[in-house]
């Protein structure tokens, strides 16, 4: 009966988060500057654009996929867009329990995966390959953990025609291990990685070569000036840099070195043998869409502090973070603006903080 019980909770949760994600697409307005939904229909319509001159061509597997769906195509990338955070927070929920939560906190981390900021964006601009990613992350390092590494493998080589992110699971568990001086898992995880690592160079250059596609006129492959990063710091000022990137995790950001400081060492060493990854892959993409595709590493350590404080004050931040990135993410007009929420997320993810160093603190002088 419990068994049964808990099964339907979980239904009654998957089927919430998917009523507020398709809620939140529907209402969230168009983008009102260019975007890549010309291309990506295009390359849905034709799948080859021969002599394409735009990066995204290299990134076909999602066209290619959702152009066979029947409908309207905005319909069809944004219920896509949904199906992929609603399997990211399915997945995020699974991810955190490997790291002895309770069920009720990885609720609470299921929630803010499938509502953060990134894939809050995605809601509003779903023409991306980010969705994918965004679900391939977990999904790669439950399967990495659980030792089926052939299945992550696969997936993965399947991901890098979507984007090149979908590599970086293996490479960074490849990482991971080598800190944990378990070698023997490290050159098997290093080798799985290079399989979709040499897939995705081999792409890049058949459709170059064959399809002459160039990358075109972006700064995220000019990489004599700097990548992305150097044209994103040197056109926006530095407040509003500092404030997208503030925005990216809100009160997340006070949570997650907390969670590292009081996790287990193992979730240190990941997050560590990560860095590169994260460094490379912000340098090359906008930093505030590119630091989401981290969120398997943050989740786990906001796990860990929210397990440790009432579950009314995790709620109460999960409240607060779906407000910010409603309005950051998903553009939605009718919420107050997102400083206010920021200013709530902060606020709540400090007192959390304070109270699990209370408690803590209470538990070792019993101790």
């Amino acid at each position: 009966v419990c068994d049964d019980g808990r099964s339907a909770m979980k239904r009654r949760e998957i089927v919430a988060i998917a009523a507020v994600l398709g809620a939140t697409a529907w209402l969230a307005p168009l983008p009102w500057w260019e975007t890549d939904r010309d291309i990506y229909e295009r390359m849905s319509r034709e799948w080859v654009v021969p002599g394409c001159n735009d990066f995204h061509c290299f990134r076909p597997l999602v066209p290619w996929i959702l152009g066979r769906i029947p409908g309207a195509p905005l319909l069809v990338w944004k219920s896509y867009a949904v199906l992929c955070q609603l399997g990211a927070a399915v997945a995020m929920m699974h991810w955190v329990r490997r790291w002895h939560v309770s069920e009720s906190t990885a609720r609470m981390t299921a929630w803010l995966t499938a509502l953060g900021s990134g894939a809050c964006y995605t809601l509003f601009d779903p023409y991306t390959s980010d969705p994918l990613m965004h679900l391939l992350g977990p999904v790669l390092m439950l399967l990495i953990d659980r030792g089926r590494i052939a299945t992550a493998t696969g997936l993965s080589v399947i991901g890098v025609f979507a984007k090149e992110f979908a590599a970086l699971p293996l490479a960074i568990s490849a990482a991971t291990r080598g800190t944990q001086e378990r070698y023997s898992e490290m050159w098997r995880l290093a080798a799985a990685a290079s399989v979709p690592i040499a897939v995705w160079a081999l792409w890049q250059l058949f459709a170059r070569t064959e399809l002459h596609y160039i990358t075109g006129p972006t700064y995220s492959a000019d990489l004599t000036t700097g990548g992305y990063i150097a044209f994103w710091m040197i056109t926006l000022s530095t407040t509003l840099v500092a404030t997208l990137i503030t925005m990216v995790l809100g009160g997340l950001w006070l949570l997650w070195p907390a969670g590292l400081f009081w996790g287990p060492r193992d979730l240190r060493r990941m997050t560590l043998a990560s860095v590169p990854a994260i460094l490379v892959l912000n340098a090359l993409q906008q930093p505030d869409r590119a630091l989401w595709n981290f969120a398997f590493l943050v989740m786990p350590a906001v796990a860990i502090v929210l397990e440790r404080v009432p579950a009314i004050l995790g709620w109460v931040l999960v409240a607060t973070q779906t407000l910010l990135n409603m309005r950051f993410g998903a553009h939605l007009p009718q919420l107050p603006p997102a400083r206010l929420s920021l200013a709530a997320a902060v606020l709540v993810a400090a007192t959390i903080v304070w109270r699990a160093r209370g408690q803590l603190s209470a538990a070792a002088e019993t101790a």
